[in-house]
């Protein structure tokens, strides 16, 4: 598979990387399968995850019930909410 040079638009998943994640493969979202990894490796497994396509926060929904939320750093406000 190419890597995508960008998120794809919300709703679609041809941006998607397969990932095996507790004996199922998963699609992830590429710009944050590094980390989706990251956490499943660390035996913190996750059930969910959408990077937010630019348009919403980026979350992970991880096994034990918690959500993990990302947002994007800004310099000048220091955290943006993309909603």
């Amino acid at each position: 598979m190419k890597k995508p040079e960008k998120c794809c638009e919300m709703g679609t998943y041809k941006c998607q990387i397969p990932m095996p994640i507790n004996g199922r493969i998963r699609g992830i979202d590429f710009c944050i399968a590094d980390i989706v990894a990251a956490l499943n490796a660390a035996n913190i497994t996750t059930v969910a995850s959408c990077c937010g396509h630019g348009v919403a926060d980026t979350t992970i929904i991880l096994e034990d019930g918690r959500d993990l939320l990302i947002r994007e750093f800004d310099e000048k406000n220091h955290m943006t909410n993309m909603k």
